[in-house]
């Protein structure tokens, strides 16, 4: 992020609402007004405080993921659960957010995802999306492997299939949530899916 002279704005104010309006848009849909507008801000101050839209698009997937992903994650770490309960918590907990009439609906990584195939973004961006769908594949990996190597899962279990196995369940929420299916809707079949462990 950008650094300089003082601002007269909230920079963290500013970035989660430029964050809702990619997580609504995507990138390609965001214009440079519709990020202005919602953050507050000119033009020349979010140059100065974020870089051009794709420095900024990139600090916004940052943001995202500390905000609104990472939080998913702690319901897969909590031992306190059996692991088939850990699994539907932490699909829930995703749901949840993809439902929430306070943000946009659906997932900001699962909609820019599908537009980086359309090669309608720049590199860092298309990068910065892709890292974080790596990352939860690789999170989800260790989390399978883990519990294989601790007995809680069958050893015949194809951790690969698996992990694709949610991250299909995921995408797919994303997208009928963002169509306008609802949380109880969606929460039926969270409790379908897990029944396969």
């Amino acid at each position: 992020m950008a650094s300089g002279r003082k601002r007269n704005f909230d920079i963290d104010f500013a970035l989660e609402k430029a964050t809702l309006v990619f997580w609504q848009k995507g990138f390609a849909g965001t214009s440079m007004t519709d990020l202005t507008q919602s953050m507050g801000i000119n033009k020349p101050s979010l140059y100065s405080a974020f870089g051009n839209k794709e420095q900024l698009f990139v600090t916004a997937t940052e943001h995202y993921l500390s905000r609104y992903a990472s939080p998913h994650i702690e319901k897969l770490q909590d031992t306190e659960f059996s692991t088939k309960q850990r699994l539907l918590n932490y699909l829930l907990s995703v749901i949840e957010m993809q439902c929430d009439s306070s943000l946009p609906r659906g997932c900001f990584v699962s909609l820019c995802v599908a537009e980086s195939a359309s090669h309608e973004m720049p590199q860092s961006a298309m990068d910065a999306i892709l890292t974080i769908q790596s990352s939860h594949q690789a999170f989800l990996t260790e989390f399978f492997n883990k519990e294989k190597a601790q007995g809680n899962l069958d050893q015949s279990l194809d951790v690969a299939a698996n992990v694709n196995y949610i991250m299909t369940f995921i995408h797919g929420s994303a997208v009928l949530a963002r169509s306008g299916q609802t949380l109880d809707e969606l929460t039926q079949a969270a409790h379908i899916a897990v029944q396969v462990w």
